[in-house]
């Protein structure tokens, strides 16, 4: 299990980085009822990387390499042309957007004036499924999974490791303030600054990540 925890692990870790989830959570727990309030982007987010987990793993369930451990060739070229095309992007995400930055932040901030819990679980699922990126990140760390040799138990708990990563941003925030109250929101405050601030660049830089270690994978497999 280790060595398949070790491969899926930074694209996990990667496809956490959804600065527009994390804004708004930290904006929700600034606020009022922000109990209630993140728990339904919590479970707006959770629902819908439920279905795309069950979905992506479920398909790639029944191709031929399921349960092998061995990957087919035209998998390490789409490996390879993911990883080029995240370079592209990453390098588009990289060069500054300063208009696009601030729609984004006002966008963020004019969801967390909504009041309705259902708003906000509805928000949250809508910047899920939009979220390009990271669903991108997501398929070739589901599909080592059902790759992968080993125990079907194990190959569960790297699943649930992987679940862990993608709700970080909407799992800190509220943690953060319950665990240290007051301090807990400033923080959070001071990191949603830094965030909105570069939204792209941080994205970019670790669009290139992956891009990189797609390339990597892609290239060795096949040569």
């Amino acid at each position: 299990m280790g060595s398949l925890l070790a491969t899926v692990l930074p694209l996990g870790l990667a496809a956490a980085v959804t600065p527009t989830l994390f804004a708004l959570q930290v904006l929700v727990v600034s606020g009022p009822q922000w109990q209630r309030r993140s728990g339904a982007v919590a479970g707006g987010t959770l629902l819908v990387f439920a279905v795309l987990f069950a979905l992506i793993l479920g398909g790639f369930s029944q191709l031929p390499d399921a349960g092998t451990g061995a990957k087919s060739t035209w998998e390490n070229v789409v490996e390879l042309g993911a990883g080029l095309l995240l370079i592209v992007l990453s390098i588009w995400l990289l060069l500054p957007h300063p208009e696009t930055d601030a729609k984004l932040e006002k966008k963020v901030s004019g969801y967390a004036n909504h009041a309705s819990i259902w708003v906000f679980a509805g928000l949250a699922a809508y910047m899920t499924i939009t979220d390009f990126s990271t669903i991108v990140m997501l398929v070739p760390a589901l599909h080592d999974i059902t790759n992968s040799a080993v125990a079907v138990v194990e190959k569960a708990l790297v699943t649930a490791v992987l679940m862990i990563c993608v709700l970080l941003p909407v799992l800190v925030p509220p943690l953060a303030v319950r665990v240290a109250g007051e301090r807990g929101v400033r923080a959070m405050k001071r990191m949603y600054a830094l965030v909105m601030g570069h939204q792209l660049q941080l994205m970019g830089a670790v669009s290139a990540f992956v891009a990189v270690v797609l390339i990597w994978r892609g290239v060795t497999s096949l040569w």
